[in-house]
């Protein structure tokens, strides 16, 4: 496997090996939609040159680069697979709403070989945008496992980040608070914004981790700077590891939308307790059917109901709703970490990692047999 990225900044290589894996930045990230064109047009021109030594071509998101990728596939005869990605307001079906740009993505997709649904949702959502059904792929976002949770794991990685950042400081009996969400003016992290001071006030010993970045993220500090809640909360910005941040946190809340694909199975395979609103999105990622196509639907509906009874659910976006929502976690804490642990062990066996990533696998090999007679190679590459 190779990986394709943009380069976000003049003075990062344009080649770099990450693991064993190779990483080619040969584009600047586009900074508008005005270089959006260039940056597309650089992409292509690196395609064009590199791609026929690909066995498949696979794209994390139908955006601008799957224009490169399935016009420079079609026309070298690369199998090329496209993932629709994101949740909610995020998503890539919302994107393509979004002008007439964004729209010409949504249709350049439908020429791929393969588009892979990751829920149900998403499915119904390309087929209704015109997707040819044959085409589309549903494989299901897996849960992957991580280490069990003990007391001595949490309390060496809390030592660990408190070495790294010393706004991470929390002593073995603290409470702590983890909320992962990009901090715009309309996020789903305003609701922890304006719970955290009744929160500290009823749990005075409770800390709050705010990670992530955006255009909000000074306002926010400033408005609970104000509230006289400093010493309890962190922004310490963006990990590029969340698991550490997880295996150190006590509760995690799910505010919205942003961070389904990443930040929340972390947490669910962190065993955290898990407070979420309640929205299509997050439900379709955490009681979604079991990632195997024999289960049958029964088998579906069993998981659901098992799936939805061990969250934390706040009914409705509102600042009433998600405090009293955090307040039955904190109130409860022993019970809300035995729910976790069978949340955790719910989704690892209906739907592990490994049965997702084997999909991807499947699917690949069997778009290379199609393209020639000859027997597949023993390894596959992929560019993403």
């Amino acid at each position: 496997m190779e990986v394709l990225t943009p380069r976000f900044a003049s003075s990062w290589p344009e080649e770099l090996v990450v693991r064993e894996i190779p990483v080619h930045r040969p584009a600047a990230a586009p900074r508008s939609d005005w270089s959006m064109g260039r940056y597309v047009k650089h992409l292509s021109g690196w395609l064009n040159q590199n791609a026929s030594r690909f066995d498949v071509l696979m794209v994390d998101a139908i955006r601008e680069e799957a224009i490169a990728v399935t016009e420079t596939g079609r026309a070298l005869g690369v199998p090329v697979v496209l993932r629709c990605s994101g949740w909610g307001a995020g998503s890539d079906h919302s994107w393509w709403k979004s002008n007439r740009s964004a729209k010409k993505c949504g249709n350049i997709g439908k020429l791929a070989d393969a588009v892979i649904a990751k829920s149900a949702l998403c499915h119904r959502e390309l087929i209704a945008e015109g997707y040819p059904t044959e085409k589309v792929y549903r494989i299901n976002e897996g849960f992957a496992a991580s280490p069990p949770r003990t007391q001595q794991t949490r309390q060496a990685t809390r030592s660990a980040l408190a070495s790294v950042n010393a706004d991470l400081i929390a002593s073995d009996d603290t409470p702590v608070l983890l909320c992962g969400s990009r901090m715009t003016r309309e996020g789903g992290i305003n609701l922890l914004v304006k719970i955290a001071p009744q929160l500290i006030t009823r749990y005075p010993d409770l800390r709050i981790w705010f990670i992530g970045d955006g255009p909000y993220r000074d306002w926010i500090y400033e408005s609970l700077r104000n509230d006289g809640v400093r010493s309890s909360i962190a922004m310490p910005g963006s990990f590029s590891d969340f698991s550490d941040l997880c295996h150190a946190a006590d509760l995690f809340l799910q505010p919205d939308d942003h961070g389904l694909e990443h930040f929340l199975p972390t947490a669910v395979s962190a065993e955290l307790p898990i407070i979420a609103v309640k929205t299509p999105a997050t439900q379709a990622v955490l009681c979604g059917p079991p990632a195997s196509p024999d289960s049958g639907p029964h088998a579906a509906r069993q998981i659901d109901s098992a799936s939805d009874s061990l969250i934390n659910w706040s009914a409705e976006s509102t600042v009433k709703q998600t405090r009293l929502a955090v307040l039955r976690v904190l109130d409860d804490v022993d019970q809300a970490r035995a729910r976790a642990s069978d949340l955790r062990r719910v989704l690892l066996r209906s739907r592990p990692q490994t049965e997702s990533v084997q999909s991807y696998m499947n699917l690949m090999e069997t778009l290379v047999r199609q393209r020639t007679s000859s027997p597949p190679p023993s390894t596959s590459e992929a560019v993403s």
